[in-house]
């Protein structure tokens, strides 16, 4: 059961995940739960889909074991339907699902996240942020000219210079969306745009956000690939795993530099073996296919001198 108070500062956190995602969700939950300050506690408003009701149980499961207050929002939009004809991203269209959450969601200020994360950080600080009149915030981390869809971006209308991010942290501030009626603005270039978009929801949301939003501190979003040296890398910090493999893909736990710790923590959630031995999972073998490049690319970055 959901762990609830009135009396506690609240962070208002938002996950998309489909049926084959429930193991890095549990994870991605849990560490932020695990890493929250103790006077906080958490909204989690989630859209999924193929999840069973045994499924949700073991989430909630998972939450309680961390003995922090939280809340659990079960979002159910009926118009997913408007991304059929939107590029999928390795079979699932899931990740066009967060351009619904400011409609679904009153809350002043909403945290999403993708589910590839792991969380090392104290999420609260967020919440307190000047956000001023912009309506998201993101980490920068580059600019156009580094952007694996940089043409589409310079065809849209942007220059070399201009700023870039990765989209898997997405910090709303709803007021300001609402009043600058950006859920508008979005569906209009996804109109337009929606068969084309490179790098999926992260191409369109570059496209219209990345000169205007908030700088959030790099530690909040943190990419990682599987040649990425642990040592080097921050440990209070949101852990993004980018690329492929991911630490629960086939073979990538003795691949991937960060799969130990990430085990680690799927040792304690409430997931049964069975629904960790990604192995007998025919999605985990469908996969395979479409990211053979990135092990490829781990492999030659391991064997190099």
């Amino acid at each position: 059961m959901s762990r609830q108070s009135t009396h506690s500062p609240t962070v208002a956190v938002a996950f998309c995940a489909d049926q084959h995602m429930e193991a890095p969700l549990h994870v991605a939950m849990a560490s932020l739960l695990r890493h929250l300050n103790p006077h906080s506690s958490a909204h989690f408003y989630l859209i999924l889909t193929g999840w069973s009701e045994r499924k949700i149980a073991r989430l909630h499961q998972t939450l309680d074991a961390t003995q922090h207050i939280y809340s659990l929002h079960l979002l159910s939009p009926d118009n997913l339907s408007i991304f059929d004809r939107f590029p999928d991203l390795h079979g699932s269209r899931a990740t066009y699902y967060r351009l619904l959450l400011p409609e679904l969601v009153d809350e002043p200020r909403l945290l999403y996240l993708d589910s590839d994360i792991q969380v090392n950080i104290d999420i609260a600080p967020l919440f307190a942020l000047d956000m001023h009149s912009a309506s998201t915030g993101f980490v920068i981390d580059g600019t156009v000219a580094q952007m694996l869809d940089r043409d589409f971006q310079i065809a849209v209308g942007r220059k070399n210079s201009d700023p870039s991010f990765n989209a898997g942290v997405l910090l709303f501030n709803l007021s300001a969306w609402h009043q600058q009626h950006c859920t508008e603005t979005v569906f209009a270039f996804a109109k337009q745009y929606g068969e084309q978009l490179p790098n999926r929801d992260q191409s369109l949301l570059n496209a219209l956000f990345a000169n205007h939003c908030v700088v959030l501190d790099r530690h909040f979003n943190v990419t990682v690939k599987p040649s990425t040296h642990v040592a080097q890398t921050p440990r209070d910090a949101i852990i993004h795993y980018y690329g492929s493999p991911k630490p629960w893909d086939l073979g990538a736990r003795w691949l991937h530099n960060f799969a130990p710790d990430w085990y680690s923590a799927l040792r304690q959630t409430a997931l049964p073996w069975l629904a960790r031995a990604f192995w007998l999972d025919g999605n985990t073998w469908a996969r395979l296919p479409r990211i053979l490049n990135g092990y490829k690319a781990a492999l030659v970055t391991r064997l190099r001198p």
